[in-house]
């Protein structure tokens, strides 16, 4: 089976995920942080992020926000 199918995960899933590690993330934050650093597949109107593109999505958000502070 495709490595898609098989690891890729929903927003929901993610944030199901993470919730119960006490972060709070909504599906819906979620999905417009995969699409803006392009980092999902869809399947219809079925949005699945694997777990390197979830990395991903984690270390950009950590840049951008290291970039705003930084003096």
């Amino acid at each position: 089976m495709s490595n898609l199918l098989e690891n890729g995960r929903t927003p929901e899933q993610w944030c199901e995920q993470l919730s119960l590690r006490g972060i709070k993330l909504s599906p819906r934050t979620l999905r417009a942080k995969a699409r803006a650093h392009s980092q999902f597949y869809t399947i219809g109107n079925l949005m699945l992020i694997l777990p390197n593109q979830f990395e991903a999505i984690l270390l950009a958000e950590t840049e951008a926000e290291q970039s705003q502070t930084a003096p």
